[in-house]
């Protein structure tokens, strides 16, 4: 079957949502740069002409390490201002993640030890340490753990030994209720380690079913330095990628760039069980998959055949508002659609009037008061119904 191209479902969404600004089909944070960084990671040459522009793009497209390849390799010209900026933030990105691949190698084996669970990493050296033939040229952040949903606080408990705490958002069990991780953080010095204790891949409920019990099936070993950790087969890492680049406005190339790195590899058998896995799974997963694939064929170009075709996209909800919306809030609208009864004004309050601790863990404890943290809030708020400028 020759490769399809998803449609966008733009006069399905309900509540008479599209009055609201829409995205342009495709689009991503930094239009006007990111067609050369996606030129850039096809080997092909290029020069940059606004370079502050290009800086910025390339930081947040989480590109760096392949710009600064390219330009060691004469195939980018590259402003030296440019070069040097770019070669102080990724030397710092790159010093993080070190620090997590290390912590990785701790708390996998300390979860394991308090918990008898055994925690599946879903993002971060899954995929740097799996895909990418140098782990630096994919940094993170922190680190992304799928365990049981009954044994988030059996987990968040036994790390506690280890100095991470629960960083609240909005109000005591949002993130079970709403959400789809616990964020717990620990800080060392000036440094913090985050982790991110998923119980099932994004808000929406088309990433429901890839929870722990589903990824463990056909799970594998990777080393990361000298400890083997537990991460996704290639097929459900290729379903989680897709839930995750559509779910989050961010937008990231490097997330297009890593599922392209797992499709292209990717064996006929486990090419063909992805399209498989999805069908079965419903809710519009294999839709998913197919855009998913639809931006990497976009932006960076994938020559292989799809053995199903896309189908119906997923009931409305988070994933689609974050895919159709321009809005900054899109995430909750979707949520918000999504809900049903008492669980929309339970989740409108969470949001609108969240604790202390809640503030903080949402828009940045930093010793601030509280008028100030309400007026980051509101800010926020603000800013999540106008059109973004980027």
């Amino acid at each position: 079957m020759p490769r399809e191209t998803t449609t966008a479902p733009r006069s399905t969404s309900p509540w008479g949502l599209t009055v609201l600004p829409r995205r342009t089909l495709y689009a991503l944070p930094y239009p006007d740069d990111v067609r050369l960084l996606a030129a850039v990671i096809g080997r092909r040459e290029a020069t940059v002409h606004d370079s502050e522009s290009f800086i910025e793009a390339t930081i947040h497209h989480n590109v760096v390490g392949y710009i600064l390849d390219a330009a060691s390799r004469g195939r980018l010209q590259l402003p030296e201002a440019a070069h040097r900026a770019l070669t102080n933030s990724h030397l710092r990105r790159v010093a993080r993640t070190g620090l997590l691949r290390r912590e990785a190698s701790k708390i996998a084996p300390l979860i394991a030890e308090t918990t008898g669970v055994t925690p599946i990493f879903v993002k971060g050296p899954a995929i740097g340490d799996r895909f990418y033939a140098d782990w630096k040229l994919r940094p993170y952040a922190d680190l992304d753990l799928m365990v049981p949903a009954p044994a988030l606080n059996a987990v968040a408990t036994g790390l506690a030994a280890e100095g991470y705490e629960v960083v609240e958002e909005f109000r005591p069990g949002y993130a079970a209720r709403f959400g789809h991780d616990v964020h717990v953080q620990r800080h060392h010095g000036a440094t913090s380690r985050d982790v991110e204790l998923h119980w099932r891949i994004g808000d929406d409920r088309v990433g429901s079913p890839l929870g722990h019990a589903t990824l463990l099936r056909g799970a594998e070993r990777i080393p990361v330095g000298r400890t083997p950790i537990l991460t996704p087969s290639l097929t459900n890492q290729l379903l989680i990628a897709s839930v995750h680049l559509l779910s989050d406005r961010a937008r990231r190339l490097a997330w297009i760039n890593d599922i392209r790195l797992m499709a292209e590899p990717a064996s006929a058998d486990e090419w063909q069980a992805t399209f498989e896995t999805a069908e079965a799974v419903g809710g519009g997963l294999l839709w998913v998959l197919h855009r998913a694939l639809d931006y990497v064929d976009h932006y960076l170009g994938l020559e292989r055949d799809r053995p199903l075709p896309a189908g119906p996209p997923p009931p409305y909800g988070p994933l689609r508002a974050v895919e159709e919306l321009d809005l900054a809030a899109a995430p909750h609208v979707g949520r918000l659609v999504a809900l049903r009864g008492f669980d929309r004004l339970r989740y409108l309050g969470a949001v609108a009037v969240p604790t202390r601790a809640g503030l903080e863990g949402t828009v940045g404890g930093d010793g601030a008061g509280v008028p100030t943290l309400l007026g980051r809030h509101a800010g926020r708020a603000l800013r999540g119904v106008m059109r973004p400028q980027r």
